[in-house]
């Protein structure tokens, strides 16, 4: 009997010496909450910091590449930071302190954006009873021109969007929709693309101006296909 504990417990003993500590990794995960702009070529680069200083970057055209899942391994503990830019070219980061060896899971999304700080600004937002919001959208590139413009107006406390010469009620999400996409122009920073979106938007005697040069929001055709409208086919 006290053969067999004394093996068990060198066995034992053996097992625990011989086993590695696995050191701290981090899977980066890249989601989109708008299934219609889920184009990875679109995020340009992604800069990992460690206690302030660069430790890794992901670029979309040069190795390492980013990709959906991106793995971190044999991290020791510190600060990681993790700096992208979203589809409007707004810089947003999370931080992940690591404090003991095990796996860590963080998710970003570039295309999310905190429009919402705007909402109260927003021409549809505060449409009254029998007034309309127009939405005029030109683009121009090397081989393309579009011009394309979208009503919203209200009445009877129901919001109608026309487009095309057809109109039909909106429901509660395609409204937000709408609202969002007006806000995130709001938003838009710098571009440096050959394609120059504008956007005009008139709401009575108001007008405000945008003009897209990112080349990865596309705002208007995304909103387009949400709203299940029907292009006019040249």
């Amino acid at each position: 009997m006290k053969l067999k504990t004394i093996v068990l417990l060198f066995i034992s003993f053996l097992f625990t010496s011989c086993k590695e500590e696995i050191p701290a990794s981090i899977k980066l995960k890249i989601e989109f909450e708008n299934k219609l702009n889920r184009d990875l070529s679109k995020i340009y680069g992604i800069q990992v910091y460690k206690d302030g200083k660069i430790f890794k970057e992901f670029r979309a055209f040069e190795k390492p590449y980013i990709e959906e899942e991106i793995i971190l391994d044999s991290l020791t503990n510190g600060s990681y930071k993790i700096v992208y830019a979203n589809l409007v070219n707004q810089t947003l980061q999370k931080t992940i302190d690591i404090k003991e060896n095990k796996f860590y899971e963080v998710s970003i999304f570039p295309n999310y954006s905190d429009y919402k700080v705007l909402i109260s600004k927003s021409f549809v937002r505060n449409l009254k009873e029998n007034q309309k919001v127009e939405f005029y959208f030109e683009s121009l590139g090397c081989f393309h021109s579009a011009k394309e413009n979208l009503i919203v107006s209200k009445k009877d406390k129901t919001h109608y969007v026309e487009y095309n010469g057809k109109r039909r009620i909106l429901n509660k999400n395609e409204l937000d929709a709408i609202i969002k996409m007006e806000c995130e122009l709001e938003l838009i920073k710098y571009g440096g693309c050959t394609t120059s979106d504008h956007y005009s938007i008139k709401s009575g005697n108001q007008e405000k101006e945008f003009y897209d040069e990112t080349c990865k929001w596309n705002g208007w055709n995304n909103l387009i296909k949400l709203l299940n409208l029907k292009k006019t086919k040249v």
